[in-house]
């Protein structure tokens, strides 16, 4: 293994790590985002499957993005 593939391997790595923090600090921004008259921010229990809805999609999103990244 030569030192470019060594370099390449570890830019990957980083910026997949990278990527993964900026994705996931944006999905917890905009979860916490307000919504309008009557949603509120704190931790009710109507809020809870809403919550859990927005958690599945958000990790459904980030499985096909990884798929196509091809890290």
């Amino acid at each position: 293994m030569n030192a470019n593939r060594i370099i390449d391997m570890i830019v990957r790595q980083v910026m997949r790590r990278l990527v993964n923090k900026g994705v996931n600090k944006g999905i917890d921004l905009a979860s916490r985002k307000e919504g309008g008259p009557g949603i509120s921010n704190g931790p009710e229990k109507t809020s809870a499957p809403r919550h859990a809805q927005n958690l599945r999609q958000a990790q459904r999103v980030t499985r096909q993005m990884r798929r196509f990244m091809k890290f």
